[in-house]
């Protein structure tokens, strides 16, 4: 049976997958297709094993293809990085400064804040 705490990641989860696409209008950011449905891969830059602290950071989070998200993202990740920092910059800084600071552990009512900032986010598309 789930905790609270593992129900309301979850949602927090949910909530990210949809507020990023919506934000990157359903496009992949790398080959520019638009995606929908099991084509529509919300990527994390930092993994989420490396950078907890950035796990639902809007920043963190890019709309891939597919193709692009298990093809390039992942099997040639050298050149991802490169295309990241050249696309991203401002993120690429953001992420590095953020990276340094650590791993964290969230309380429930700051992940409940986080949850409520998604809700709020995604209404306003």
């Amino acid at each position: 049976m789930k905790t609270n705490r593992k129900k309301l990641i979850d949602k927090l989860d949910d909530l990210a997958r949809e507020y990023i696409r919506l934000r990157d209008n359903y496009t992949c950011q790398m080959c520019g297709k638009k995606v929908e449905k099991n084509n529509a891969h919300c990527s994390h830059v930092v993994p989420k094993s490396h950078g907890n602290r950035l796990r639902w950071d809007v920043m963190n989070l890019k709309l891939l293809c597919y193709h692009c998200h298990i093809n390039v993202w992942h099997k040639s990740p050298v050149d991802a990085g490169l295309w990241f920092i050249e696309r991203f910059p401002e993120r690429y800084v953001y992420l590095e400064a953020e990276k340094a600071k650590g791993l964290k552990k969230f309380t429930v009512l700051e992940l409940e804040e986080i949850r409520d900032w998604y809700i709020r986010s995604i209404e306003n598309f």
